[in-house]
């Protein structure tokens, strides 16, 4: 529920002028903490994300191995690095569902 009044927030304030689409996307991921980028992201939103890490108001990591791409809030680095452990785990456990292997 939290999480739905954040994006109506940010909606009203896009409305009235008040955020860009740019800002409204920055702070989404401050909002959210962390943001895992699974797919492909539209390249006016990952210019935004990546300018706002450039001011520093957000932190970046790259796509490592099966552990996905993360924008996430500075002072969160430790649960951006938790949530691509988690989702390389996944990966790996999907894959080796797949090949028939055991967990």
């Amino acid at each position: 529920m939290a999480r739905q009044n954040d994006i109506e927030r940010l909606i009203d304030h896009m409305e009235r002028d008040l955020l860009s689409v740019d800002e409204a996307n920055v702070a989404l991921v401050r909002m959210d903490r962390v943001r895992l980028v699974i797919n492909k992201i539209p390249a006016p939103v990952r210019r935004a994300l990546n300018e706002a890490v450039k001011r520093g108001e957000l932190g970046h990591m790259k796509k490592d191995g099966h552990k996905p791409e993360a924008y996430f809030h500075p002072t969160f680095k430790q649960m951006a690095i938790a949530a691509r452990n988690a989702r390389e785990r996944e990966v790996i456990n999907a894959l080796k569902k797949v090949a028939g292997w055991p967990l």
